[in-house]
C-alpha cells in the first residue's frame, strides 16, 4: 500500500496544479476575447509559469502559488523519506541493517526538480536580477530531470512494470517538448496548454500506475500478466487517458467562459476580470519571432501589473 501511496501523491500534484492552471488560462484567454470585441485593440497573449490566486484577494499581489508549489515539494519528500527506510536483516553481515529505497531517493530528487522553477518564480518576484526566461528553463530542466530518472527506473523491471512506466516517460517527453515549444514562443496559447495537458495526462497516469502494479487486493483478477493481451490493453487506457485529459481541459474551457460570459457580460470590459489575473500587450508588430527579445520587458510589466 505504501507504494501505492508512492504514485497518488506525485499523480495529485500534478493533476492539481495541471487543473489550477486550465482555470487560469481561461481566464485569461476569455478577457483576452473581450477586450478584444470590446475595445478593438490587439492583444497579444503571453504565458507564465505561474498564477496569481484569484480566490485569496488579499494575497493577489503574492506568488502564492510558488509557495504552495514549494510547500507540496516538503510535503512530498518527506513522505518518500519517512517511507523509505526499511530494517531487514542482512545475509552477509549477519545482522538487521538500515536501508533505503532507491525508488524514494528517484522520487524524492524529482520533486526537488520541480521546486527549483518554484524558487527561481519567488526570487524574480522580489527582483533580483536573474536572466530573463529563467523559470521557464527551470521548468524544463524539471521534466528532463524527471525523464531522465524514470529512463532509468526500468531496468530489472517485469515487463508490465517496463511498459507502464515506458508510457509514462512518453508523457514527460511530451511535457518536455511543450515546454520548450512555450519558452520559444510565449505568445502561443496553444503551447502553453500542450504543458498543461501533458502534465495533467502525468497526474491521471501515476493514479493509474499505482492501480495496475500496486491494487490494494489480493484477487488474481487484479494481477496484470505480461502477455500480448494485457500490454495492448494498458496501452489503450493509456490513449483513452490522454484522450480525457484533452476534453477535461476542453470541457473545464468551457465552463469557465460561460461562468465569466453569464457573470460579466454587462460589466465594463477594464472591470470584468481583476488585473492580477491578466498579462497582455497592445503591440500590434510583435509576431512570434521577437518573442524572446520581449521576454525582458514582458517579465517586467507582468510582475509590476500583478504584483506591485
Amino acid at each position: 500500500m505504501g507504494t501505492l501511496l508512492g504514485h497518488i501523491v506525485p499523480g495529485t500534484f500534478f493533476t492539481i496544479f495541471a487543473i489550477w492552471w486550465g482555470f487560469s488560462i481561461a481566464i485569461k484567454y476569455y478577457y483576452l476575447y473581450y477586450r478584444k470585441n470590446n475595445t478593438q485593440k490587439s492583444n497579444i497573449y503571453y504565458s507564465t509559469t505561474t498564477f496569481p490566486c484569484l480566490c485569496l484577494f488579499s494575497f493577489q499581489k503574492n506568488p502564492i502559488e510558488s509557495y504552495i508549489k514549494i510547500c507540496c515539494v516538503i510535503i512530498g519528500m518527506t513522505g518518500e523519506f519517512l517511507t523509505g527506510f526499511t530494517h531487514l536483516y542482512n545475509e552477509k553481515l549477519q545482522r538487521k541493517t538500515w536501508l533505503f529505497s532507491e525508488n524514494n531517493m528517484q522520487h524524492i530528487t524529482m520533486f526537488f526538480g520541480f521546486s527549483l522553477g518554484s524558487i527561481f518564480e519567488i526570487l524574480i518576484h522580489y527582483k533580483y536580477a536573474l536572466p530573463d526566461g529563467i523559470e521557464f528553463l527551470a521548468n524544463i530542466l524539471a521534466f528532463c530531470i524527471e525523464g531522465f530518472l524514470f529512463h532509468f527506473h526500468l531496468h530489472e523491471r517485469n515487463e508490465i512494470d517496463i511498459h507502464v512506466h515506458l508510457l509514462l516517460l512518453y508523457a514527460i517527453i511530451f511535457c518536455i517538448i511543450a515546454a520548450i515549444w512555450e519558452y520559444n514562443r510565449p505568445n502561443q496559447i496553444l503551447a502553453t496548454y500542450a504543458r498543461i495537458a501533458g502534465t495533467l495526462l502525468q497526474g491521471f497516469w501515476f493514479y493509474a500506475i499505482g492501480f495496475i502494479l500496486y491494487f490494494p487486493s489480493n484477487d488474481p483478477y487484479w494481477i496484470w500478466l505480461p502477455s500480448h493481451e494485457h500490454i495492448l490493453l494498458i496501452t489503450v487506457i493509456f490513449v483513452w487517458i490522454a484522450l480525457m485529459t484533452c476534453i477535461v481541459l476542453f470541457l473545464q474551457s468551457i465552463l469557465v467562459w460561460y461562468i465569466l460570459k453569464r457573470r460579466y457580460s454587462h460589466y465594463d470590459n477594464e472591470e470584468m476580470i481583476p488585473n492580477s489575473i491578466i498579462h497582455i500587450s497592445d503591440n500590434e508588430d510583435s509576431d512570434d519571432n521577437n518573442s524572446q527579445i520581449q521576454f525582458s520587458q514582458r517579465n517586467e510589466q507582468y510582475y509590476n501589473e500583478t504584483y506591485a
